[in-house]
């Protein structure tokens, strides 16, 4: 296995922003909605957090809704919103 660094690059977003990061990972679990990540796949290709770093973004990210938890340690594409259909408003 690759060795993961032993120290994360910081990256501060202001408050309700996406960071570089989340939109990376989200961008790699999108590609391929169906597949499940391993929390250290996706640590290799951000290649700038730790493992430890990797769990905490997310799980923050899976209480935020943007992805889902299939079970411990595995990841995948948050699925569509789903759309409620217009219907017409009963006029008063």
């Amino acid at each position: 296995l690759p060795a993961l660094p032993t120290t994360m690059v910081r990256e501060y977003v202001g408050a309700g922003q996406a960071g570089h990061r989340m939109t990376r990972v989200l961008a790699v679990l999108q590609a391929e909605p169906e597949r499940q990540w391993r929390a250290r796949e996706i640590a290799e290709l951000l290649g700038d957090v730790t493992l430890v770093t990797t769990y905490r973004q997310l799980a923050r990210w899976t209480e935020r809704g943007l992805i889902r938890r299939i079970r411990t340690g595995r990841y995948a594409a948050a699925a569509p919103a789903r759309t409620a259909a217009l219907r017409p408003q009963p006029k008063r």
